[in-house]
């Protein structure tokens, strides 16, 4: 009896659910249809796409494209890219990803046909957005990479904002934080340059720079931003969940690590909050570094078992790190070599989705666009290789550090070994003979007759050794402050 009420219950929640989607396509998108000014009439008809079809259930989103484009009719609106757009959403939401592609390279195509530069901006954000759910790091930053020339065209620091938090956040996933930082410096910048008076991209981009510090460990600079968003009273878009995030990584880099536990337990029933994998991840570490391994595999067993991080080996990487050290303090040699081998394969896959060039077909759907809408296009693939060097020498500097620090090692241990054998000749060579020049001159004198005469006789050379010695003594105490 009760399951027949819930699934009553569920019913009446979605019929109800639907009513309100038509009562808004009829009411909310003919006042948007009716705006004359070309680029926020498509800023309004986006975001209610997006609203609409994002968030709904999937199997009514066949009905409501066909009353989107009953308004889309009846006030003439161009509407073949827009339903590109509808139809890539639509396949997403059905997880047909390769279908979804060839819909958001269709909408871009009929976009550029018409310089439409608004809808380009939009599509190619949709586009990397795409990519970097797939994990396609190259192509998602080129996918921004075009938004940003479409950002440019249309004069607007807006979106050149949203473009620089956007490529930071991909620079942020892939533990690249200098470059993440340069990226929010940048945004930041424009912020303040051009007065832009917006206190929920303050509060993103705030929030951002201590995500990064905390990742790099800076308890100072965490501490700072900590500081500015819990002192922050306005732009309250996501600001509880900035907040109670920060604070609790701030306890962990505090080495606070209970604290930190139960903080994060307690935003998994906290209905404000948005408990992600962010905060599973971090969990697990906070379980591992609070010497609680048993916790730290369960949770970290049940993150790689979700299907949203088939495509992200910087995420596994670490928490296949995690496990094998957790191995390691168990002396499970077997196991944290295994845990270690993963955790190098992900490395790999890492480094190869950084480096490759990616996926041919939609590279020659973006160049058909660019050969379209901008003839000298050049620069684009300078740009392009010098990402990639930047990348490449990025993860090999990392190497290079790596070896440096193990030669470093070697090195001061030889030089050790070198300093230690020359204090031992010192001692034995010089130190010795001194010491032995005066027992045997000592020696003499105490057996002889007369012992002032030899002593008076003797006694040039034993100043002279004594002098010998004191030098000596003196060149083994440098050696050892040195």
């Amino acid at each position: 009896m009760l399951k027949k009420v819930s699934v009553l219950f569920l019913l009446v929640c979605f019929l109800l659910g639907a009513d309100a989607v038509r009562a808004s396509i009829q009411s909310d998108l003919p006042l948007i249809c009716k705006i004359k000014d070309q680029n926020q009439r498509e800023r309004k008809l986006v975001s209610f796409v997006k609203s609409v079809f994002e968030y709904r259930p999937a199997d009514s989103l066949v009905i409501f494209k066909g009353q989107v484009n009953l308004i889309f009719d009846q006030y003439n609106i161009d509407k073949v890219a827009l339903n590109y757009f509808i139809d890539c959403i639509t396949q997403q939401r059905l997880q047909h990803l390769d279908k979804a592609d060839n819909f958001i390279g269709k909408a871009i195509e009929v976009a550029a046909k018409n310089s439409d530069h608004y809808l380009l901006y939009s599509f190619f954000t949709h586009m990397a957005f795409m990519h970097t759910y797939k994990g396609n790091t190259i192509e998602a930053v080129t996918s921004f990479r075009l938004a940003k020339k479409e950002a440019t065209i249309l004069n607007d620091d807006y979106l050149q904002v949203l473009i620089a938090i956007n490529i930071s956040d991909i620079y942020y996933h892939n533990n690249f934080y200098g470059q993440s930082l340069s990226y929010l410096n940048l945004a930041a910048s424009i912020l303040q340059k051009q007065h832009i008076n917006e206190q929920r991209l303050i509060n993103l981009v705030n929030y951002n720079k201590a995500e990064n510090f905390f990742r790099m460990r800076e308890l100072d600079s965490l501490t700072r931003y900590a500081d500015i968003l819990n002192h922050t009273l306005t732009g309250t878009y996501k600001l509880y969940i900035f907040k109670n995030r920060i604070n609790y990584c701030l306890t962990f880099l505090q080495r606070n690590y209970s604290t930190a536990i139960k903080q994060i337990i307690a935003l998994k029933t906290d209905k404000l909050y948005k408990f992600d994998l962010t905060d599973q991840q971090n969990l697990a570490d906070a379980y591992f570094n609070a010497n609680l391994p048993d916790s730290a595999k369960h949770t970290i067993d049940n993150l790689l078992a979700l299907p949203e991080l088939y495509n992200h080996p910087e995420v596994k990487f670490h928490l296949y790190e995690v496990l094998g050290a957790i191995a390691q303090n168990e002396h499970n040699g077997n196991l944290a070599a295994t845990n270690y081998k993963e955790a190098l394969l992900q490395v790999e896959d890492q480094v190869n989705r950084l480096t490759q060039v990616g996926n041919i077909q939609s590279q020659m759907k973006i160049d058909e666009v660019q050969g379209a809408y901008i003839q000298k296009e050049e620069a684009y693939k300078h740009q392009r290789m010098w990402l990639i060097f930047i990348i490449i020498a990025a993860v090999l500097s990392i190497g290079i550090v790596a070896v440096f620090y193990r030669q470093k090692r070697y090195y001061e241990k030889l030089l050790f070994t070198t300093k230690k054998e020359e204090l031992a000749f010192i001692n034995s060579h010089e130190v010795r003979r001194h010491l032995s020049n005066i027992i045997g001159i000592i020696t003499v004198i105490k057996h002889s007759d007369d012992k002032f005469k030899d002593y008076q006789q003797a006694e040039e050379h034993l100043f002279t050794s004594t002098q010998g010695l004191d030098d000596s003594i003196k060149n083994i105490s440098d050696k050892l402050d040195n």
